[in-house]
């Protein structure tokens, strides 16, 4: 009994002894320590000692593999249903320094995805502040990648820190290709759509049809796809050619058993609003809601950027788009000694996935994947036959239902 009171005893005394810095009881000397100083970023608020306000949630990014190693860039910040531009509060090199401390330090592994299933390893083996840049001057970073088994050639890939990188329960399949129905059903609906704003129709519809990608359709048989047609241009950074140009891009949802309708479409008229046309570069579900989202490319005359796009309720919506920085906006001291020392090359070439000066930092998209025949399928697969060139596409039955104006759902 008696030990027990000595012992509440020398609770009592050291409780009411907290403003001191030290407390004898017993011949033992109990020390009062401060907590320590907060680190540079506060991860209550994202808040750098610089000022500098670093993104919170999962980060995306975009990955282009270049001989042994690959080159990864930062696109947004997932945010809910939408992406998060990453930008500065005050400079570039500030943000893009701190941004490299956070999230791209040497040795951190990021998980890499194609055609929406986890597909590997990009592990970073150095990372810098850019001088010249494509469309912002946000860090760059080479490194090498460790794909699984199976996986094949690919031009793109995008990747998530392995942290925070989403469970995909799917395995990566044969790609998606373009059914015989899609190649039909894309050049007529594109010809509705153009005649609804007056514009001039293509000359050869196999060759304005830039880009025809499937993408999976949560709840769906068949697949959507997204398709891009250009007039007077190509689907890359640079001026347009032709004295009429225009771009269309549009996203096609099967509709039971009647065909496609477009859910989302945008067109660009260069003569009234300047050179944009958009190619699909991936997709993924990287927000986690069942549907795959898809990552995409904007091509002006001098620049390109990235472009999301989600879909809401039945229709879809471009829930992102990057500005960007008018070349010369950043100031040219952005460049950064690399965090880690950069990978080693052969004497007379490039390490893996560095840049050429003043050549864009993003790499350029790959040629276009237009599909002007269908694969070959199956023996005995129905309706996989090629479209005999120059012929005039035969016009099935589409929709089961009265052809209603379309509008744009984004326009610049």
């Amino acid at each position: 009994m008696r030990e027990r009171l000595l012992q509440l005893a020398a609770a009592l005394s050291l409780t009411l002894s907290l403003g001191c810095d030290n407390v004898q009881w017993g011949g033992a000397e109990v020390a009062v320590i401060p907590p320590p100083p907060k680190a540079a970023t506060d991860v209550s608020g994202g808040l750098t000692a610089e000022g500098e306000r670093l993104p919170q949630g999962p980060l995306l990014f975009y990955v282009t593999p270049s001989g042994a190693g690959a080159t990864i860039v930062p696109v947004a910040e997932i945010s809910g249903d939408t992406l998060a531009p990453l930008k500065p509060t005050k400079t570039w090199r500030t943000y893009g320094l701190r941004f490299i401390a956070e999230h791209m330090r040497q040795g951190g592994e990021f998980a890499l995805f194609h055609n929406g299933a986890r597909v590997g390893t990009f592990v970073m083996q150095s990372a810098s502040v850019p001088s010249s840049y494509s469309c912002v001057p946000l860090p760059v970073g080479v490194g090498t990648m460790e794909l699984e088994a199976g996986v094949g050639p690919t031009s793109q890939l995008l990747a998530l820190e392995k942290t925070q990188a989403p469970e995909v329960r799917n395995r990566l399949g044969p790609d998606l290709l373009p059914s015989r129905a899609m190649q039909i059903v894309a050049p007529i609906l594109a010809e509705r759509l153009l005649r609804q704003r007056h514009a001039q129709l293509p000359g050869n519809w196999q060759r304005a049809m830039a880009q025809l990608l499937p993408f999976p359709l949560a709840g769906a048989v068949d697949p959507a796809f997204a398709a891009t047609f250009v007039v007077g241009d190509t689907l890359g950074v640079g001026p347009a050619y032709g004295t009429v140009a225009y771009s269309l891009f549009m996203i096609a949802t099967p509709q039971g058993n009647v065909g496609y309708d477009t859910s989302f479409v945008v067109f660009h008229d260069y003569a009234r609003d300047g050179k944009s046309a958009t190619r699909v570069v991936e997709y993924l579900d990287w927000n986690r809601d069942e549907q795959v989202e898809l990552l995409a490319q904007g091509f002006g005359p001098s620049q390109s950027w990235f472009e999301a796009y989600g879909k809401h309720g039945r229709d879809w919506r471009r829930t992102f788009k990057q500005t960007c920085v008018e070349p010369g906006a950043a100031p040219a001291d952005t460049a950064a000694p690399a965090t880690a020392a950069p990978a080693t090359a052969t004497p007379g070439t490039a390490a893996p996935g560095t840049a050429t000066p003043g050549a864009p930092l993003v790499a350029p998209a790959p040629a276009p994947a237009t599909t002007t025949t269908a694969a070959p399928g199956p023996a005995g697969a129905p309706g996989r036959a090629a479209v005999p060139a120059g012929a005039a596409p035969r016009r099935p039955r589409l929709l089961g239902q009265p052809e209603r104006p379309a509008t744009d759902t984004a326009r610049r």
